[in-house]
Formats: structure tokens, sequence, C-alpha cells
């Protein structure tokens, strides 16, 4: 698994569920944030994503997909199996990306 494509997935999903986000897609790299977040070796963000696989593996997906754009249907899939849990994991990962980022 490719943790850095599971991370820019799981960002990519996190953004779209924001609905009046700061955030200008034209202007940030999903990808280089998150393979940013995944080099640092940051202990909550390892977590993170454990807690998403492990989801990811409880609601059934195919394990291969994750590292892949997550659909709507993914996502409810993932969050009826994950909970809350799910959120937190997503979350986890912005903060560590927004810890390390350097803005333009």
């Amino acid at each position: 698994m490719n943790h850095a494509r599971i991370a820019a997935a799981a960002l990519q999903f996190r953004l779209a569920t924001l609905q009046d986000t700061l955030v200008d897609p034209t202007r940030f790299d999903i990808d280089g944030a998150a393979a940013c977040a995944i080099a640092c070796g940051d202990p909550e963000i390892d977590s993170a994503i454990r807690q998403l696989g492990n989801a990811w593996t409880r609601a059934g997906l195919d394990p291969a997909r994750m590292c892949e754009s997550w659909c709507a249907l993914d996502g409810d899939r993932l969050l009826a199996a994950g909970g809350i849990g799910v959120i937190d994991a997503l979350d986890d990962i912005i903060r560590g990306v927004n810890r390390r980022a350097v803005f333009t």
C-alpha cells in the first residue's frame, strides 16, 4: 500500500465534504501535501492511516482501491463502518499537513 496515495485520497475526500472550504483546489497540491505528511513520520498520521485502513476493511471495500479517489459510496460505507473515528482520522491527516505545510 502506498501511504502517500492513501493520504491523498483521504485529503481529497475530506476536502470534498467541507461545504465552503477555504482551500482553493487550483492552488492546493493534494499529492504534495500527502507526500509531505507521510514523509515526516508523524505518529498521529501513521495512526490515522491505520484507522482508515481498518475501517476500509470492515466496510468490505477493495483494499487496492484505497489508493484511488474515493467515490461517495466508498465514503458512505467507510463512515458507516468506522463512524466518527473515520472523520477524526481524516482530520488528523489534515492537522498533520497543516503543521508541516508551507503556504505561499
